[in-house]
């Protein structure tokens, strides 16, 4: 009778075992949905596979509250690094609409 090979773990399987530290990929989602559902236009795109850490795009305010209250949301997600985000005031002689860029990364 033949016997079952023992099989190796693969690299997939090693960073799935890692992802207890560090932030939950639910939290990202959390915050991406937090944002839709408070009315502030976004086009955050999450990458990364098997574990999505890698999160880019642009968010669209309307007051300078709106844009305070999508970087908080952003700021509190556990162990994300971002580049410097880059803040767009549009609209002459008043502003009516801020652009954010974001490029972050959840670090593991």
């Amino acid at each position: 009778m033949p016997t079952k090979k023992a099989s190796k773990k693969t690299g997939s399987q090693k960073l799935s075992a890692k992802r207890g530290s560090g932030a939950t990929q639910g939290e990202l989602a959390k915050a991406i949905a937090a944002l839709n559902k408070s009315g502030i236009r976004n086009d955050i795109l999450i990458r990364g596979i098997p574990i999505p850490d890698v999160f880019k795009g642009t968010i669209v305010a309307t007051t300078g509250q709106q844009a305070g209250s999508a970087l908080n949301t952003l700021i509190k997600i556990r162990n994300a690094t971002f580049k410097p985000v880059k803040l767009f005031p549009k609209g002459i002689p008043v502003i009516d609409e801020i652009v954010i860029q974001i490029d972050g990364k959840i670090n593991r």
